[in-house]
């Protein structure tokens, strides 16, 4: 059976074989030329002859014909981008973001990640918003995205990935809906406010890890910087005893699937006494390829971040220790290492792009110089330092403030 031609280049066959063999069930196959030339076979779904509604994946005639009488314009030569469905619209975003801008691990992962969640919301029954045509799409149903983002306590740094999406997906041409999803700024209480652990605290953390592997992690966290990412990618040759050095280079996803370090690039950081100490047994007998921080319960596998989290959130509660993030180890590198180092150094070994980055641990830098410079300029009084003048010169330039009523 041959169905009537959707397009000049697509048409749709019921199949009941497959390469002169019998098929299990009969399906539909759309056939179709792409503007390269190429002559092409997809099967649409298994093939409904039966009166009723079809089950799941089957497709009567006449809904054999509609996916394909989309597909030929979403593939058309003249088709305008807004006549896509959500589905493709992502698939050329992705493509963009990989082929085009170089984007590669996490970045790629989370906005895969965050366009599926955006697929997979319902429309008009059992249907969603991937099969959906893109001009359909109003701006009160993006901006309903970004509400339920807010009600959930979502930070500005996921509401921006959403909306980077977003943008990405629908494009930003007069008419596009994304243009009315704004960004959002960071609260300006948080910059340059950095929440982290103090030596001494650390060392508390340390004495109460579940596991020798966690404080071995704890330490390398703390006195190196590395990210969870590239700590679960870790391994034996990337510790040179010989030379004092570690280095991080890779990094590893959620689900263990090698995913580069953020900066993409080999990035080595002197290794302290405490590191050394902690790293050698783990690298004993292993070859250079084989991970330092593999799974307590699957070995040979990266260790698993989530529990790795929930472990670490414990430890700082039996220490009594306020809550922090694991990433804010990091920030403990970062806070002790612009002690002693210079800030292009510490951009270096914290593996920023932009000086930008590191500036914010220049809060955290004693300044004795400074200091003294200062008390040069005005000079020391002497006393004690809480001892606030009541009389004399000094008190005759203080005003009163005026009290309530």
């Amino acid at each position: 059976m041959q169905a009537k031609n959707t397009s000049a280049l697509v048409k749709v066959e019921l199949s009941r074989t497959c390469k002169g063999k019998p098929r299990a069930k009969p399906v539909w196959i759309m056939r179709y030329v792409l503007p390269s030339g190429k002559d092409s076979r997809k099967v649409l779904g298994g093939a409904w002859t039966k009166k009723g509604r079809p089950p799941r994946g089957y497709l009567t005639e006449g809904e054999a014909q509609l996916k394909a009488e989309v597909f030929a314009a979403e593939h058309s030569m003249d088709t305008s981008s807004t006549r896509r469905t959500f589905r493709v619209a992502l698939d050329v975003f992705m493509r963009y973001c990989k082929v085009e801008k170089g984007l590669r691990g996490f970045t790629l992962h989370g906005y895969r990640a965050i366009a599926d969640r955006l697929a997979a919301r319902s429309w008009r029954s059992d249907a969603t918003w991937a099969d959906r045509i893109l001009d359909t799409f109003a701006d009160h149903e993006l901006l309903a995205v970004r509400g339920e983002l807010l009600d959930a306590g979502r930070g500005a740094e996921t509401v921006n990935h959403y909306r980077r999406v977003v943008r990405g997906v629908f494009g930003t041409h007069p008419s596009s809906p994304a243009l009315a999803w704004p960004w959002m700024g960071q609260k300006p209480e948080s910059a340059g406010k950095l929440h982290f652990y103090t030596p001494e605290q650390v060392e508390r953390l340390i004495a109460e890890a579940f596991y020798e592997i966690d404080a071995a992690i704890y330490t390398l966290a703390s006195e190196e910087g590395p990210r969870l990412s590239e700590i679960r990618a870790f391994k034996v040759e990337n510790v040179d005893f010989d030379a004092e050095v570690v280095r991080f280079e890779d990094g590893h996803a959620k689900h263990g699937r090698p995913a580069g370090n953020k900066g993409r690039r080999v990035r080595p950081v002197p290794m302290s006494a405490n590191v050394r100490r902690v790293l050698w047994p783990l690298c004993q007998g292993k070859s250079p390829d084989s991970l330092v921080f593999e799974d307590p319960v699957k070995p040979g596998e990266p260790i698993d971040g989530t529990n790795l989290y929930r472990r670490f959130i414990n430890a700082a509660k039996r220490a009594g220790l306020p809550r922090i993030r694991f990433h804010d180890l990091r920030h403990s590198f970062g806070t002790q290492a612009i002690r002693e180092f210079p800030i292009n150094e510490v951009q270096e070994m914290m593996g920023h792009r932009h000086i930008s980055t590191t500036q914010k641990y220049l809060h955290y830098r004693p300044d004795p110089e400074g200091a003294a410079k200062l008390t040069a300029l005005w000079g020391d009084r002497g006393g004690p330092q809480d001892d606030a003048p009541t009389s004399g010169p000094a008190a005759s330039n203080m005003i009163p403030l005026r009290r309530a009523a």
